[in-house]
């Protein structure tokens, strides 16, 4: 886990920070997607944010910590801001091609 007690609730220039909020069981089940040692890495750099910014961690410092730009913080801060955080931590299925290799044989054989 990221050490970032330094920079939670610290003075900064900008606007204040606003702590996100999340009650308890929310924060367990977003701690929980950190533990599994085979997560997707966004998954758990999204969970590590959404953690901070509860801790009322300014989006620069957010930013800088887990290599990202500001703007991808505030859009997380949008996603994140809503009942059930935990639920959008992994990504929405996206449109594209479909898989080429199928189970089943070709008409050509």
């Amino acid at each position: 886990m990221i050490d970032y007690s330094a920079v939670a609730g610290r003075a900064h220039g900008g606007r204040p920070t606003v702590p996100l909020r999340l009650s308890a069981q929310e924060r367990a089940r977003i701690e929980e997607a950190l533990r599994p040692a085979k997560a997707e890495q966004r998954t758990v750099r999204r969970a590590q944010a959404v953690l901070m910014m509860a801790d009322g961690v300014p989006a620069t410092d957010i930013a800088r910590i887990l290599g990202v730009h500001a703007c991808t913080v505030d859009d997380w801060r949008k996603r994140f801001d809503c009942q059930t955080p935990s639920e959008k931590l992994a990504d929405a299925p996206r449109s594209g091609r479909p898989p080429s290799l199928s189970r089943t044989p070709s008409r050509h054989e």
